[in-house]
């Protein structure tokens, strides 16, 4: 299994696994590696020890309980519950591994749903009530949708090369997205933000990794379980 996880060049043509069973297997083995892979990530606080005591910047543990206390404040918990645990997941997963489909419909739907995320930082759609900022939200989704839909090709059929670039680029964007949980940036240090997200950019690797191996819905299905375990964590601990 490591190794066919490490072959991404071959991901576009790796064999299904067959049965319900199989995948679900699969499926536990990963998160089982993930979950280590966040204990073996424990060094990263003796760094951010570092950044307190020597480089005198704000702890970037503190950054994001911040994080989660506005977001807790503004939704709720049981709101940022249902966010962090699915809807996240689900939009994360339309926007970085359902283009790699390499189909344009796939690619239009992935670029709707970005357009819906980066919404966030209009402030002029955040002071509208509800029902304009879902009605927004939801023409921006039909604009972005068919304008990409009528500029790709009918045929999208990269290379290899430019199939394992794609997949590549997904992994990265995807891991250093997982910054903005550290916001807002202390810009003299930004060049460490990506050491706080080694561990999301090895979920995005096997999230990748078993949207090609068993589907799409799987990959869903494993980073739904990764999250919702970690906010049940963060819960009973109250990390946050």
């Amino acid at each position: 299994m490591l190794e066919e996880i490490y072959a991404i060049g071959k991901y576009p043509s790796l064999k299904n696994d067959s049965t319900f069973q199989s995948k679900l297997i699969l499926l536990l083995k990963l998160y089982g590696i993930v979950f280590l892979l966040n204990f073996l990530s424990a060094p990263l606080y003796l760094l951010w020890e570092f950044i307190v005591n020597y480089l005198h910047y704000k702890s970037p543990a503190a950054q994001y309980k911040t994080s989660m206390h506005s977001l807790l404040a503004k939704y709720g918990y049981w709101k940022t519950v249902l966010y962090v645990s699915l809807i996240g997941p689900v939009i994360e997963e339309i926007i970085f591994r359902l283009p790699l489909s390499f189909k344009r419909k796939h690619i239009a739907i992935a670029f709707g749903c970005a357009l819906v995320l980066l919404a966030k930082a209009l402030p002029t759609l955040n002071q509208q009530n509800l029902t304009i900022n879902i009605l927004a939200r939801v023409l921006l989704f039909v604009l972005g949708y068919f304008a990409l839909l009528q500029s790709l090709p009918q045929n999208i059929t990269p290379n290899k090369r430019a199939q394992k670039g794609f997949i590549l680029s997904s992994i990265i964007i995807f891991g250093l997205l997982h910054t903005l949980n550290y916001a807002p940036f202390q810009w003299g240090i930004i060049f460490i933000y990506p050491l706080y997200v080694i561990p999301q950019l090895f979920m995005g690797w096997f999230l990748t990794y078993v949207r090609f191996k068993n589907g799409f819905f799987w990959g869903i299905a494993l980073h739904v379980l990764i999250n919702s375990i970690t906010m049940l964590i963060q819960s009973a601990y109250k990390i946050y």
